[in-house]
């Protein structure tokens, strides 16, 4: 009926144009599609496909984030106190004996403190073995000088390594594992230090029954450059909450291999120490190994902190990218959902399906999201660091933390189409069954010395320009979020004025404290990062 007094009214002014007439049925039909769709709920209006990306994307959000919601709730429960151990009570006849090894390979950041936290182990019986493989190796002067130091520790230095297969961790620390006196083996990474409870609690853990591994959530600190803060974030929130919560649910193996404690027993079980040498990530490796056998892991209320020291942007990016192309292999399911667990597309993916489901504009439900995933990063960084931040590190945090996730999924596209990956002086090509393969230099110079008359574009430049380029479109936006972080800072004075004097102080303590406000040293970045990179 409305259509047809629509009609007649149109029909008494024939004189009006064409064009005007049509235009007013495209307005009238589409009032009429707008008026049916608020009237009809979204099962109805909605396609088939529309509905499954809408439940898809929706239960993705609510999983992701409760998955968070975990990680840090399990980081508050966990970590707010250290229990007593009750091995460490035992006397030296009755404890468990413990062999830690510590394969070594150039001086790392914090060497000293590193090594020193295996020495201050409150725990009645273990011994410590170093490994080098290059009797050249730098770090040998800094073991000597603690064995000195400590003249009473059970301690040995093993020079020269065994090729068992490519990965040189492997090789270095073959003849340790060997050589160890106990069945309980503790490999602990020369990048880390830990508590002096943490081997005593481990060992209780261990000694439990069906408990094959213990291992320690990793914690980066101590970073001095902007690269080392994004590389920071990363450790401290994302993989942090993950590693928490998958642990915590247990639906599989899920080990970083920084701080691990295994029984001898049970690693020989599993083929030994030397099979895994055919492999780049032999921590997860072998902890799957065990977890297949049936055998549980396990965590303490210990970190195993990693200080960063100086790490540019480029540095991050190919140590991100090396470890996305490995568990692009070794976790192939996990690797490939990596993306919808990172808060920039989770949040978009969200906002389309709860604007079909409720009508929220896109752009405020991610304004939410990002509020609420930020939140959760904040307070599990709090948690894990225990300390507060103050303005002027909350400051730096917002800033790598936006980085960070900005650069995150084109990151994982880049690492995705790529095969091979550079650790220490090698370079190793990634094969399907998860082992490697090592480039020989002289392969690479033979093919090199092939094709001089038109040589293709190599990889390392193609890696060149890259990172040139992202480097450059992060100084931009560094430089646009800092400038909205000073409006958003300087807004907490309340209009009260500030002396010159005071003025100066603050920019004072900026150049000294936070390199990452200070929009000179974003230009000399950037600038270091291009030298670094070619």
């Amino acid at each position: 009926m409305g259509n047809e007094n629509f009609f007649r009214l149109v029909q008494h002014y024939q004189e009006l144009p064409s064009d005007v007439q049509e235009y007013i049925m495209r307005t009238y039909n589409y009032g009429q599609e707008s008026f049916r769709r608020h009237h009809v709920s979204v099962w109805e209006s909605s396609t088939r496909i529309e509905l499954i990306l809408m439940i898809l994307v929706i239960t993705l959000w609510f999983f992701v984030i409760i998955i968070s919601a975990l990680g840090y709730l399990v980081a508050r429960t966990r970590f707010r106190s250290s229990k007593k151990s009750l091995s460490s009570q035992l006397p030296a006849d009755k404890a468990p004996g413990v062999s830690i090894i510590r394969p070594l390979k150039g001086v790392d950041c914090n060497l000293l403190e590193n090594l020193s936290s295996s020495f201050r182990q409150n725990y009645p019986k273990f011994e410590i073995i170093f490994s080098v493989a290059s009797e050249n190796d730098p770090a040998i002067d800094v073991v000597q000088k603690l064995m000195k130091k400590f003249p009473k520790a059970d301690t040995r230095l093993i020079i020269g390594d065994r090729n068992v297969g490519v990965n040189p961790k492997i090789n270095n620390m073959i003849r340790a594992y060997e050589s160890v006196k106990y069945d309980i083996i503790w490999i602990l990474d020369s990048n880390v230090y830990v508590d002096p409870g943490c081997l005593g609690r481990s060992v209780d853990k261990l000694c439990q029954p069906g408990v094959g591994l213990v291992h320690h959530l990793p914690f980066a600190v101590r970073p001095d450059t902007f690269g080392s803060e994004l590389e920071m974030i990363f450790i401290d929130t994302i993989h942090a909450k993950m590693y928490l919560a998958i642990n915590a649910i247990g639906p599989d193996s899920c080990v970083v291999g920084k701080s691990n404690l295994y029984r001898k027993s049970v690693i020989e079980d599993v083929d030994g120490l030397a099979q895994f040498g055919k492999y780049m990530a032999e921590d997860n490796l072998i902890a799957s190994a065990i977890w297949k056998k049936g055998f549980k892991h396990e965590m303490t209320c210990d970190l195993a902190y990693q200080p960063l020291g100086s790490m540019t942007i480029s540095d991050y990016f190919l140590r991100r990218s090396r470890w996305t192309r490995i568990r692009k292999y070794t976790v192939t399911a996990a690797t490939l959902i990596e993306p919808f667990i990172e808060s920039i597309l989770c949040g978009l993916c969200a906002s389309y399906g709860f604007n079909l489901l409720w009508h929220i504009h896109p752009l405020n439900f991610l304004a939410f999201h990002l509020s609420l995933w930020f939140w959760i990063d904040l307070k599990l960084f709090q948690t894990l660091s225990q300390k507060k931040l103050d303005m002027e590190t909350l400051r730096g945090f917002i800033m790598a933390w936006a980085i960070r996730e900005i650069t995150a999924l084109p990151l994982y596209i880049y690492s995705m189409f790529g095969t091979t990956v550079d650790w220490r002086e090698g370079t190793y090509r990634l094969m399907r069954d998860s082992t490697v393969v090592k480039i020989s230099s002289s392969n690479r110079q033979h093919q090199a010395s092939a094709s001089i008359s038109s040589p293709p574009p190599s990889s390392n430049n193609q890696r060149t320009l890259f990172f040139q380029f992202i480097v450059s479109i992060l100084t931009s936006v560094m430089l646009v979020i800092n400038f909205f972080i000073d409006i958003l800072f300087s807004s907490q004075r309340n209009g009260n004025p500030i002396e010159i004097t005071e003025v100066e102080d603050l920019k004072d303590s900026e150049k000294e404290k936070n390199p990452i406000s200070n929009i000179t040293r974003l230009r000399s970045m950037r600038e270091t990062d291009r030298v670094s990179i070619t």
